[in-house]
């Protein structure tokens, strides 16, 4: 039977944000001030009640979300999405995520542990005291068990501790198997020469072309016969000597998929200790990346290092024992319980070798595949980075307070008020060779096992660099030259060339919050001028083409909205993606477009490789008797045609906002799509693609907005009462809120709201205001 709700649900489901609370375990008063995009702004008296108001109040706005997230992290998503769920619950309980997190917990020190008991003792007086839950609570006549400390920890890793390697080494190992070696070297060939490092900064790599064919083949003659079923972003900052205050600027914005509600929080945390403003993870206490405190402020993009291994393991005793070099080894085997909504109950083992987890395979088999990854192999004291970063008075403090960070691994671009700017590289990274990071590998033969982990002293820095800016936009982080392994793939340089090309633009001593904010605008791709300069040898082809390929020739490769040009390059592109992954792919490009965990990867490799051989005309990876000139001149006929039956004959009317925006889906509309138009939020025309520092990535065959700027912000350390950031919908993760949704044109159209750090500004603009007092 379909679920209903109305609007008069939907209100009657808002927390009670003005009325003065008392708590059971406040120490002291507490005020809360919400700002008019309802962004909370919490002033305490001691570090305790400072993070207990901030459990509270985000129980207040995004309670339902944490609960999801706890869900899916412990495997139990099921419970609310039935059979649904399954096959994700699996995997997430297999990896171990609540295992780990109560494990991460334990080896915390007293002081993080403390942060995180009174974090979790806030929402837990959220749900004592609240007369009414979020809607989804009604939908699925469900409610919200009791928060634990170790849970913040968990949904944390849920956003996080996944967005790695794992997905691409599996599918990179069933490609092995289906074409063979020489073609999967062939397509990758790692970071292209010549292209942007993150550090030093301005530097370009210069190392050699990855070839891994002999890796490939080794492995492959070892593992025998398998199973075959065995989260971007930039950030910049600059000196003063670019700026008109003499300062610094940090800038950036997170790339992640457009989620309902926002992935990330905005709120304001103060007390005598500290005073942070920034994004924080809904369930986890403190503002964690993109942040500033009283002196420093720091931006994080995700490093893309591979600190994710998979192993091969060989089992008997029905999956009891696992071979390791001469030896049988007992394996951790568990039985566990899914509980599957509107269905029976699903019965499955969790199998943990020293290695880690196994993820994927039977152990009782005789073969299946492990996963390490130093988040969930055993317990790691990162929370105390959390806590430590927040109390940071410096760039070089806050290098320090990220000596225990895991995972993911993080560039900063940071900043603080004594005038220092830079980049900072922080997480845990296994040391061993580069093998380990081209498929799954055998974890019988002891040849692959991890050398401990690399100094936090010798991972790369740039600290006050001559050049007076860095640029980190997931780039490959060093050269060649740098001693330990990172990983085989970054992303290409596009976004980070073009962000380098607009800082050196800026007249020395005049750069401002305002220049800063036309750089997030940037929309100018790289790749959309190389594959266009090749139309010039394509010759001419029906009219319709003719047309397309002159509306071409004069624009300016800026991906914008309201352009037509965009829509043609894209459909293009997607043309000639499609054919060359078949010709590189064979049969598996079909499970690529149809969704395969771990295969996209492999396509950007291979646009990568299209791209470096167009701008030079190299027909090396093109199949026999085929030229660049007839493969464009296809796919531009082809892309044509289809623009004409989904958009009507006029092609001055195919602008790039008609197929390109948001649709962001609440994670419930996809369970009851009878409610989407009351919990997803409306879509909206959007700019860029995945290759311009305005994003805007899209799936391989649609191109409806997959990953964008969950944030973007920019931070002044000369007057933090300049700072600006904006979300792509709003602070409260209730449809029937006004806050649900009301940064979101202001997204789209690159503007902002003002972070507002001043407490007399904040008090005397508050839209409410609530005291929680000690019961």
């Amino acid at each position: 039977m379909a679920v209903t709700i109305t609007q008069t649900d939907l209100k009657n489901a808002l927390p009670d944000s003005s009325s003065t609370m008392h708590l059971s375990g406040l120490l002291k008063r507490v005020d809360v001030f919400r700002d008019q995009w309802g962004i909370p702004h919490i002033n305490a008296e001691n570090e305790h009640d400072v993070f207990f108001a901030q459990g509270f109040v985000t129980a207040q706005d995004r309670l339902w979300q944490m609960d999801a997230d706890r869900h899916l992290a412990l495997g139990r998503w099921s419970e609310w999405a039935g059979t649904s769920g399954v096959d994700q619950d699996r995997l997430l309980r297999a990896a171990g995520m609540g295992r780990t997190a109560r494990l991460d917990y334990d080896v915390t020190s007293s002081e993080a542990r403390a942060m995180l008991d009174a974090y979790a003792a806030g929402v837990n007086a959220f749900l004592d005291t609240t007369k009414s839950l979020p809607i989804e609570y009604t939908i699925l006549e469900e409610k919200p068990d009791r928060w634990q400390p170790w849970h913040c920890l968990a949904v944390y890793k849920m956003r996080n501790t996944l967005l790695g390697t794992f997905e691409a080494k599996l599918f990179r190992t069933r490609l092995v198997r289906a074409i063979g070696p020489e073609k999967v070297a062939a397509i990758l060939k790692g970071y292209p020469k010549g292209h942007l490092l993150s550090t030093p900064p301005g530097a370009v790599f210069e190392g050699p072309t990855l070839d891994g064919l002999e890796l490939l083949s080794r492995i492959v003659e070892q593992l025998g016969r398998i199973d075959d079923d065995a989260f971007g972003s930039n950030g910049w900052s600059i000196s003063g000597n670019f700026t008109r205050s003499g300062l610094p600027l940090i800038a950036g914005d997170s790339h992640r998929a457009l989620d309902a509600p926002n992935v990330y929080y905005q709120g304001h945390l103060s007390c005598p200790e500290f005073s942070v403003i920034g994004f924080a993870v809904p369930g986890m206490p403190g503002a964690l990346h993109f942040c500033h405190n009283a002196y420093v402020g720091w931006g994080m993009t995700h490093g893309g290092i591979d600190t994710q291994d998979l192993f091969i393991e060989r089992f008997r005793d029905g999956g009891h024992e696992y071979a390791f070099r001469d030896a049988w080894l007992p394996a951790s085997v568990n039985k566990e319980t899914i509980h599957v909504r509107g269905a029976a109950s699903v019965e499955m083992t969790i199998t943990i070798t020293h290695h880690g987890p196994v993820i994927a395979g039977e152990p009782q088999s005789g073969t299946a595949v492990a996963i390490s990854d130093p988040g969930l192999i055993m317990g790691t004291p990162w929370p105390d980075a959390v806590r430590d970063v927040m109390r940071s008075k410096s760039v070089n403090e806050l290098h320090e307070s990220l000596r225990n960070w895991t995972d993911r691994v993080n560039n900063y671009a940071v900043a603080d008020v004594h005038g220092n700017f830079g980049y900072l590289f922080a997480g845990k990274i296994p040391i061993r060779t580069e093998t380990n990071g081209w498929q799954a590998v055998p974890g019988w033969t002891g040849e692959y096992e991890w050398q401990g982990y690399i100094p936090h002293e010798e991972l790369p820095t740039a600290i006050n660099p001559a050049v007076g800016y860095v640029v980190t936009c997931n780039q490959r982080v060093v050269g060649h030259e740098y001693p330990y392994y990172l990983g085989l793939t970054f992303s290409p340089e596009h976004r980070a060339r073009r962000v380098q090309a607009r800082l050196l633009e800026l007249k020395a001593g005049q750069a401002t919050v305002d220049d800063m904010a036309t750089i997030h605008a940037e929309r100018l791709s790289i790749p959309a001028r190389i594959l266009v300069s090749a139309l010039d040898r394509v010759g001419l082809q029906d009219e319709d083409s003719v047309r397309a390929i002159e509306r071409l020739r004069n624009w300016d490769y800026s991906i914008d909205r309201d352009l037509v040009e965009p829509t043609i390059y894209a459909k293009m592109r997607m043309k000639l993606t499609s054919w060359l992954a078949e010709q590189c792919l064979g049969d598996l490009a079909g499970d690529i477009f149809k969704g395969a965990a771990g295969g996209e990867e492999h396509v950007r490799h291979i646009v990568t490789e299209m791209l470096s051989a167009l701008d030079v005309d190299d027909r090396a990876m093109l199949p026999e008797k085929h030229e660049w000139s007839n493969v464009l001149a296809q796919a531009l006929q082809q892309a044509v045609v289809d623009l004409k039956q989904t958009l009507g004959n006029d092609m001055s009317t195919w602008q790039w906002g008609r197929v390109h925006g948001t649709r962001q889906r609440h994670l419930l509309s996809l369970v009851f799509p009878e409610l989407a138009e009351h919990l997803d939020p409306p879509s909206i025309a959007a700019h860029g693609d995945g290759d311009t520092p305005l994003a805007g990535s899209y799936s391989l065959d649609d191109f409806t907005v997959t990953t964008g700027s969950v944030n973007r912000y920019i931070h002044d350390p000369s007057d933090w009462t300049k700072s600006l950031w904006i979300v792509p919908l709003g602070s409260s993760g209730h449809p029937g809120s006004s806050h649900y949704a009301d940064q979101a044109v202001m997204w789209s159209n690159v503007q902002y709201i003002p972070q507002l750090w001043d407490w007399e500004q904040i008090r005397s603009d508050a839209e409410s205001h609530q005291s929680l007092l000690p019961l």
